[in-house]
């Protein structure tokens, strides 16, 4: 089986990771051929084609991006990766289009019945952009349950200026009817909202989470890991992901700067911060102290970094399916996260970690407390969680998956 992958970068962010895992996971179990073709390409891999080589286009298209979005005309015209993007999957002839994050600026939502006049398109939706005029999330309002954009709705990530979110709705409906279109969500609870937007209900709905290689993501020696990091053997180490943390309306900075300071509070003991990233944390501490790694590609350390952790700290504000849980689960690294998107699909309550009401400061900091109180409970968590990983994100269970449904969609030869 061919297929063809298309999401907005090749390596980096979550959908790109999860893009890469499923192909990964397809070639290894089932021989299929995969080739990605991305919007903005950062290394010579073979395999992948860019929508826009050259630094002139790229600045053209990214010029006219930025106009359109100013008038609230979002992703409608991109005169290169259009035509790149068509030309390529008419080479590859792909059996399937496996789609995944095609907002960006680099990706006409008019491409998906042309796209799927070559093949037929499985979707694997990232956040909520393909069911609301604009926004990756609007953090709860539901105006999109009867096919309107929310009130404010055009100043959330990928903000756009002026507010033609109703007019951009309809153009997705119109588009999506006229596809040959199935749609993924990685949680469940993206999902059930497939199942309500006027847009996606009549489209075959599937769910499958995202996937990990849980025989090459696993727990690590600790105190090798710590030694490592620089962290001492017998500290206590909370760990957190600080990547655009004070720079995004989703990561939740603010949330942890509260959590960790009732935390600080409440302390008795030294307690590690172990920042994955290149964010610093703001002020002092008297019971916290601060290790930071800075930016971390290379999963070897990624590993060693969950796997030097006694609890992973996930205080997000909007998100789907986060990889990092998963990682950190398979890792055997208790997790403690808000009650967000799909997260309590990945962090079992009182199990595997705690799942808090989403901003809920006290609790938060009052389960860490508990947790750090409790290292036998945190290990039994740790240990619980890898089990649930490899249950249910493991590589070959999804794969078994998402082939079935690719097998399924392919098209019997006239």
């Amino acid at each position: 089986m061919k297929i063809l992958f298309i999401n907005k970068y090749e390596n980096s962010g979550g959908a790109a990771i999860a893009a890469q895992r499923i192909a990964e996971g397809l070639s290894q179990y089932y021989h299929t051929q995969n080739h990605f073709l991305v919007g903005t390409h950062h290394t010579a891999s073979a395999g992948v084609t860019v929508t826009r080589p050259g630094a002139v286009r790229n600045f053209i298209e990214r010029g006219i991006n930025v106009l359109s979005n100013r008038l609230g005309m979002q992703y409608l015209y991109f005169p290169f990766s259009t035509t790149a993007i068509l030309r390529a999957a008419q080479a590859f002839q792909p059996d399937v289009i496996s789609l995944h994050n095609i907002h960006g600026g680099y990706f006409d939502a008019a491409l998906l019945p042309r796209l799927s006049g070559i093949a037929p398109i499985v979707w694997t939706l990232h956040d909520m952009w393909a069911i609301t005029g604009n926004a990756a999330h609007t953090f709860g309002n539901t105006a999109w349950k009867s096919g309107r954009a929310g009130k404010s709705e055009h100043k959330h990530a990928p903000a756009m200026g002026l507010p033609n979110g109703n007019y951009l709705i309809k153009r997705k409906q119109r588009l999506y009817a006229a596809s040959d279109l199935r749609i993924v969500s990685p949680s469940r609870w993206l999902y059930d909202m497939t199942t309500e937007s006027p847009l996606t209900k009549n489209k075959p709905l599937y769910h499958i989470p995202n996937p990990i290689d849980t025989a090459y993501f696993r727990p690590q020696d600790r105190a090798a890991s710590r030694q490592a990091l620089g962290l001492p053997a017998a500290a206590q180490v909370i760990t957190f992901v600080s990547e655009r943390l004070f720079n995004s309306e989703f990561k939740g900075g603010a949330e942890l700067l509260k959590i960790l300071h009732l935390l600080d509070e409440r302390l008795d003991r030294k307690v590690y911060l172990l920042m994955i990233g290149k964010d610093r944390l703001p002020g002092t501490f008297k019971h916290l102290q601060c290790v930071y790694t800075g930016y971390v590609k290379e999963t070897t350390k990624m590993m060693q970094c969950y796997s030097a952790s006694d609890i992973f700290f996930y205080p997000t504000k909007a998100d789907n399916l986060p990889n990092v849980l998963i990682e950190a689960g398979s890792c055997e690294t208790a997790c403690i996260t808000f009650d967000v998107g799909g997260c309590r699909e990945i962090v079992l309550d009182g199990k595997t970690g705690f799942v808090i009401t989403p901003g809920n400061h006290e609790q938060f900091a009052a389960q860490t407390l508990a947790l750090l109180y409790q290292p036998e409970t945190c290990r039994q968590f740790g240990k619980a969680a890898r089990i649930h990983m490899e249950q249910h994100f493991g590589m070959e269970v999804i794969a078994r998956q998402y082939y079935a449904l690719f097998n399924s969609a392919v098209r019997m030869p006239q």
